[in-house]
């Protein structure tokens, strides 16, 4: 893996720009960095070795024509594939660690031209200059896993995984209002409406599955990937071997390294289900599967209902009991908050951000990790949206809405007996539900003004529009909206959310020295997901069937059911605070610039301030738009104000 960057100036003889390198030799844990001069263009490559061919890689690669130079950040899934389509009388059988992946690319490219980007797999951004054609490719993979800036300027490009590099060559972008915008006043812990708006004017981010061509005086988007619908059994045994052999290959593809294989794991389906995938595999080859769980500071337990769980460690030990080679690290952070880290994390990951909770934990797992030996480490990040979607009111509504009406009363039915609840009781509530469903649009639904938060200026909303920005129709609204079979293809390839993820999870494992997967949202799965009969997600009323269903046997009970049991990552996270003897003080402190009024509502973060209402679970949501605002200065000052 690499990170990548280059600068480009069309029309002229040579490039004036000497190097880009200063924020990638300063933030990032790279094996080697190497630059070079290529006519009228400078291109750099900063090297992760992750994998044996890593060793032979020679970025930036310049092709045997001498017009065409390549630099990629790459780990390519489907090698052994791509080495028999290239090489007729290839075996075919195994990899060739002497052939590095950009000398692979290079061959694809010249075999197949830009329509390459199709032919191959695994995560990626690459940049390709070629000189004859005056032309620079770009592309991300078809999830953008691997993050890809760019800014055309006049007659130059500027491109680079991180955004740092392109604002210190162009100190003179102006911040971009609508990302600023777009941050405080939408609900959740997305921080992003766009897909490919950066908080820099006209700086873009290339969004999942597309690639540009960039020419002096044009840029052209194409896309070339979005799950796809193809034809898939509606037998149920047929569905669970096709289920499992595509996620169990999404999952065998991911643990390729040199090294050590990590994973966040809780209690939930997502992360334990790549467990269980993974865990066989690496213990084939003699490797453990190294886990890392938070677990709360303070016992939670007396604040929450039986059914949420605040404390999952008992269930990894389960998982452990099941796949003996799952190593097990349970860590509270030693009771530190989330406040220390505000300004490292903005640091990294160059953007306000807004999962403030968990990051600061997940970072310090990443360096531990690291640490161990870990080159790769998996999540389960969007199984939710994939392979453990699956609500039993979203399938009984489709139900119903294709004249299916036994088959939904019999699937709520069965759905009462797993749950243990009253039949009587629940069903007229959920026809009820499904009635009022028919009358909702929400297309049409604007953002309900409760959800706005309390401290931002709400002046903010003149002259701005959440139907105009919204465009992927992420929910803003407390509607109990059901997700209907035609909505669904939003949910599962949500690009703002690719985009936001992709960039995290690229800078947090340049910092720390790993690279980070999650075979849930392998491009794979989500055709199978976008293909599966909708009903099969909660098939005979059993909701996440993928999981609860086709992994019945590779999963503990303890974990599938009950079907309400719900985790709840970071519960103590605000008592956490109660150690942070300053927070008031600094928190006064970061509202004393003229500059913050025209976002944040002033008097009423000071009104908190001074009222100082203890850290507690009943004061929670006040303190978690607190500290959103807080965060928004913070970035504010050192990325834009840079004071």
């Amino acid at each position: 893996m690499s990170a990548i960057w280059g600068h480009i100036e069309f029309g002229e003889s040579n490039c004036l720009v000497e190097s880009m390198s200063s924020e990638y030799k300063r933030k990032c844990k790279l094996d080697n960095i190497n630059e070079v001069r290529f006519k009228n263009s400078l291109i750099g490559s900063g090297l992760q070795i992750i994998n044996d061919e890593d060793n032979f890689e020679n970025m930036p690669y310049i092709v045997d024509d001498g017009n065409t130079i390549i630099v990629a950040d790459c780990i390519l899934d489907n090698r052994v594939e791509l080495l028999s389509q290239l090489f007729p009388g290839y075996s075919g059988i195994e990899d060739d660690p002497l052939v590095p992946s950009v000398k692979l690319l290079s061959f694809a490219y010249e075999k197949w031209h830009y329509d390459f980007v199709k032919y191959i797999k695994g995560i990626f951004s690459i940049a390709i200059y070629n000189t004859i054609e005056n032309r620079v490719f770009l592309c991300t993979d078809r999830t953008s896993s691997r993050c890809l800036y760019y800014y055309k300027d006049n007659n130059s490009l500027t491109f680079s995984t991180l955004l740092s590099p392109i604002k210190e060559l162009y100190p003179e972008i102006s911040k971009n209002e609508m990302y600023l915008r777009d941050f405080l006043l939408s609900p959740g812990v997305m921080p992003n409406l766009s897909s490919t708006e950066t908080p820099w004017e006209n700086v873009y981010i290339i969004e999942a599955g597309c690639y540009l061509m960039v020419e002096s005086d044009d840029v052209n988007l194409y896309r070339y990937y979005e799950p796809k619908v193809y034809e898939i059994s509606d037998e149920i045994d047929v569905l669970k071997d096709d289920f499992l052999s595509i996620y169990r290959n999404a999952v065998s593809q991911a643990l390729r390294t040199n090294g050590e294989v990590g994973i966040a794991l809780s209690g939930g389906m997502d992360s334990t289900s790549v467990a269980a995938l993974a865990a066989p595999k690496l213990q084939q080859k003699g490797k453990n599967l190294i886990s890392y769980t938070y677990v709360p500071h303070y016992d939670m337990t007396p604040f929450y209902k039986r059914e949420y769980i605040t404390n999952e460690s008992a269930y990894v030990r389960e998982m452990a009991k099941a796949y003996p080679n799952i190593e097990t690290n349970f860590t509270d952070n030693g009771g530190k908050s989330f406040f220390g880290y505000i300004d490292e994390i903005i640091d990294i990951l160059e953007i306000p951000f807004k999962a403030y909770v968990n990051l600061p934990l997940l970072l310090e797992i990443y360096r531990t990790a690291y640490q161990r030996g870990c080159k790769i480490f998996l999540n389960g990040q969007t199984g939710n949206n994939s392979v453990s979607f699956g609500d039993i009111d979203d399938i009984v509504f489709e139900l119903y809405e294709s004249g299916e009406y036994f088959k939904a009363l019999k699937y709520y039915n069965n759905y009462c007996k797993i749950a243990g609840i009253s039949r009587k009781y629940n069903i007229p509530i959920e026809i009820k539900k499904t009635l009022n469903q028919r009358k909702i649009n929400m297309e049409q639904i604007g953002l309900d003004e409760e959800l706005i938060n309390p401290y931002v200026n709400i002046s903010l909303l003149d002259e701005y529009s959440f139907t105009d920005r919204n465009k992927s129709g992420l929910p803003l609204t407390n509607v109990a909206a059901i997700t209907a079979k035609e909505d669904f293809k939003k949910i599962l390839y949500m690009l703002p959310a690719l985009s936001y993820i992709g960039a995290m999870e690229t800078k947090m494992g340049l910092y720390t020295g790993i690279v980070i997967r999650d075979p849930t949202r392998s491009p794979e799965v989500l055709d199978y997901c976008q293909s599966i009969p909708y009903h099969y997600y909660c098939y005979n009323g059993i909701p996440r069937y993928l999981i609860r269903g086709f992994m019945s046997e590779l999963l503990p009970k303890c974990i599938l059911f009950p079907i309400f049991k719900r985790g709840i990552q970071s519960t103590d996270w605000i008592y956490r605070l109660e150690n942070e003897n300053r927070i008031y003080e600094l928190v006064n402190n970061e509202y004393k610039l003229d500059n913050l009024n025209k976002y944040l509502n002033i008097s009423a973060i000071k009104k908190v301030i001074h009222d100082r209402k203890a850290f507690s679970l009943e004061n929670e949501d006040e303190y978690l738009y607190l500290f959103i605002t807080y965060i928004f200065s913070r970035y504010y000052r050192r990325k834009i104000l840079q004071v």
